[in-house]
């Protein structure tokens, strides 16, 4: 379950203050550099010879995932988005399961769809109708923020047939979710492999800051006097379109460094003074937009995508980090408007806390920064971004992270695959706790969960 959360930016102006250094420059890592985790790789065919080139296709493959990842969120919005249009919104997968389902109508049982079968249909007429109206929108003076993103990302692309390339996307986008959400349906291990080839999402998650949350709570318990100083999230992410119930009370923003320092804080984990937050995204955009948080702190616009119904109640210790959320980071308004169950809330950043976040490009995968001993990070956190690593790619990734941590560094994360803790040993990550957390209950059906996994690195 994902729950999505929008927010939208106020003016201001970022008074001068004394800035930490920088991180050391990033840099693409080396056969030596993975030597704690090299026999794991080497039986997976990776070699000494191989490994330069593996990883230069690694990082090619990426950048094409993040482009993808982009893409799929236009399609989102393309379809829900009442901001464009009046026409009615698309719920993306009913629409998957009309338009794959009828081009599979025909196909061989159980095979791929052909590419001249799917192209040939062309759009369903509501959807290409959406798309005239968007295609519309672009070539207006129209600047709200989400359509500015997705005219950018469309500029950027190659050719000029920008119909052509919606329908391509479309179809692609319509695939991954009919094989999610229908083929795969009940069949965890399966619908978790097609993340593996997905396009990389930028979409940010309420629940992974409650389970961040607890796991830190967690942290706090095992260790009093812990003090955080250094923090790497991998992944921030920005809101954009969420492949469903798309709510857009503002424009697009990165909501999980805000809740991070919230948690590291009010838990006295950390304070505003001595605490350095790294935003370490591999969408450029999202980069973009996290150094522009510095220069003027945003208004946080918080509207739960999960609402309470006859059916679905919020936990009561969700309920009350919903509501305390934000209270470290700047001031609060409970309330405002949000559709029927749902919470909301405003949270106003201070210029303190926006002081303690910047931002760099980063993949976690190839890359690494170049960091001595007092620039290490104390805590790294990974939610919801491990899913999209193969095996090789999610055994880098842990060889990364824990070459940037400090000795007795924790990493957070929600990654449930059966491998990982052993994966994470092998790198000097052992597990210490997890921690399941419920968001909300449901009538006569399991509740609705995240699970937050602990580990920590050994010490000198």
């Amino acid at each position: 379950m994902r729950v999505q959360v929008l927010t939208i930016v106020a003016a201001g102006v970022l008074a001068a203050v004394e800035l930490p250094p920088p991180p050391a420059a990033v840099r693409l890592i080396t056969w030596v550099d993975i030597a704690p985790v090299r026999s794991r790789l080497e039986a997976a065919g990776l070699t000494a010879s191989t490994f330069d080139s593996r990883i230069a296709a690694l990082s090619r493959e990426a950048r094409s995932r993040v482009r993808e990842g982009d893409m799929e969120h236009l399609i989102h919005y393309v379809l829900q988005s009442t901001r464009f249009t009046r026409l009615p919104p698309i719920e993306p997968a009913l629409s998957a399961r009309e338009f794959v389902g009828r081009l599979r109508s025909g196909a061989p049982k159980g095979g791929p769809v052909p590419r001249e079968r799917s192209e040939s249909r062309g759009l369903p007429p509501a959807v290409d109708a959406r798309v005239t109206a968007f295609l519309k929108a672009v070539d207006s003076s129209d600047r709200e923020p989400r359509l500015a993103y997705f005219r950018a990302l469309l500029a950027d692309s190659p050719g000029g047939d920008r119909r052509n390339l919606l329908t391509l996307e479309y179809l692609r986008v319509m695939t991954f979710l009919y094989g999610k959400e229908f083929i795969y349906r009940g069949r965890p291990e399966a619908a978790a492999a097609l993340y593996r080839t997905r396009g990389l999402s930028t979409d940010t998650a309420v629940e992974s800051g409650y389970a961040v949350h607890v796991g830190l709570g967690v942290l706090k318990a095992l260790e009093p006097s812990r003090r955080i100083r250094r923090v790497l999230i991998v992944g921030p992410g920005i809101d954009l379109a969420p492949r469903t119930g798309m709510l857009e009370a503002g424009p697009p923003e990165s909501y999980q460094p805000w809740a991070v320092i919230d948690a590291l804080v009010s838990l006295g984990l950390s304070s505003v003074g001595d605490l350095e937050v790294v935003g370490a995204d591999i969408n450029p955009r999202v980069v973009d937009h996290l150094r522009g948080a510095r220069q003027a702190p945003p208004v946080l616009r918080l509207i739960t995508g999960l609402g309470e119904t006859g059916a679905v109640a919020f936990s009561s210790d969700y309920r009350d980090y919903f509501t305390a959320l934000g209270r470290s980071v700047g001031t609060i308004r409970q309330g405002g408007t949000a559709p029927a169950g749902h919470l909301a809330k405003t949270v106003t950043v201070s210029k303190k806390a926006a002081a303690i976040l910047r931002a760099e490009p980063l993949n976690i995968v190839t890359e690494r920064f170049d960091l001595v001993d007092g620039e290490r990070f104390d805590l790294v956190i990974a939610t919801n971004i491990l899913p999209y690593f193969g095996q090789l790619e999610l055994v880098l990734a842990l060889a990364n992270i824990s070459a940037m941590m400090a000795p007795e560094g924790v990493l957070l994360h929600n990654e449930l695959r059966p491998s990982l803790p052993e994966d994470a040993a092998a790198a000097g990550l052992p597990v210490e706790q997890s921690r399941q957390v419920i968001v909300a209950t449901v009538k006569e059906a399991p509740p609705l969960v995240d699970t937050v996994w602990l580990h920590r690195k050994a010490g000198k």
